[in-house]
């Protein structure tokens, strides 16, 4: 399917312009749903969709088939994991209950859960799923609601600027092989945040920036001294020159980010890493946005300036 660029859409781009993006979490307009809705449809396929008859009828009936399997497949997968028989009371099955459920559910995380599920499903089908989530995206943006799909996971988006520019690259960097676990971990901490787990989002994000030092390390034999802490890292990678001797000047301030931006908000009492004693501590969900970004800068960074020495 394609997006368009309507006179409607231009007169509003226009009214809304200088204003600043405000991105809403708690609601799907229904013009958006509407939307997915036919972007799943167009990707997936109608399971009642008639074909003209000059077409193979055996093709037609594998296709629909196929159909037919992906829809069951989102269906159960999501009612299994929501602990139901079906998404839509009544007997609707497959696509007619997935799409109504998209339609008309009020919990929007659910919502958000048949659509990463709808996606990623089709990929095991080996549909090609590049277009489709290009335009889910768009049209998340369009409306100004807070998430994206990005690398088989839907992630809430705080700043589309950091999410460009930080986010985005950090998922991208860590695909490589040697940071398998900084990314699985990296994604488990968006999915909290997600989720609103706040202290968990901050432990695994804590958690993918000392991966991604250990895994540089561990390439270039390098050896922290002592316990493999998050300052222990630091200082290994400083020792080793992995920061260009032109930003010499930089060091004391990246050095004070890297120890004690990420690492301190991580260990804070009640924040993840540590027991939170007698009385539950709430972690407000910009700190738990900033560890984050953080991370994903510094992993960015570090990542970069590890590569650029193997060129």
């Amino acid at each position: 399917m394609s997006v368009y660029n309507t006179f409607a859409k231009r007169k509003q781009q226009s009214e809304n312009a200088g204003k600043p993006v405000i991105y809403t979490y708690d609601n799907l307009p229904r013009h958006l749903r509407v939307q997915v809705s036919r972007v799943l449809k167009g990707t997936i396929g109608d399971t009642k969709a008639s074909y003209p008859v000059y077409i193979d009828s055996d093709v037609v009936i594998e296709h629909v088939e196929t159909c037919i399997n992906i829809w069951e497949s989102i269906h159960d997968a999501l009612a299994q994991e929501m602990g139901v028989m079906e998404l839509v009371p009544g007997g609707d099955e497959g696509m007619d209950a997935c799409l109504n459920f998209l339609l008309n559910e009020e919990d929007i995380d659910q919502v958000l859960s048949l659509i990463e599920l709808g996606l990623n499903i089709a990929q095991d089908y080996n549909l090609l799923i590049r277009n489709a989530v290009d335009e889910i995206n768009h049209r998340f943006r369009e409306h100004s609601v807070g998430y994206q799909y990005q690398d088989g996971c839907i992630v809430q988006v705080n700043s589309q600027y950091l999410h460009v520019e930080a986010v985005e690259p950090a998922i991208s960097l860590l695909r490589d092989s040697n940071f398998t676990g900084a990314e699985q971990e990296f994604m488990d901490a968006h999915k909290h945040y997600r989720q609103g787990n706040y202290k968990e989002a901050i432990t695994n994000a804590g958690n993918a920036f000392e991966s991604t030092m250990k895994a540089i390390c561990g390439e270039n034999g390098w050896t922290p001294a002592g316990n493999h802490t998050a300052a222990r890292l630091v200082e290994t990678l400083f020792n080793n020159g992995l920061i260009p001797t032109e930003m010499q000047s930089h060091i004391g301030s990246l050095r004070a980010t890297l120890e004690s931006g990420l690492p301190t908000a991580r260990n804070q009492p009640g924040r993840g890493a540590h027991g939170q004693g007698a009385n539950p501590v709430t972690v407000p969900d910009y700190l738990a946005a900033y560890c984050l970004h953080l991370a994903a800068t510094n992993i960015v960074f570090l990542v970069e300036a590890h590569n650029s020495r193997k060129r």
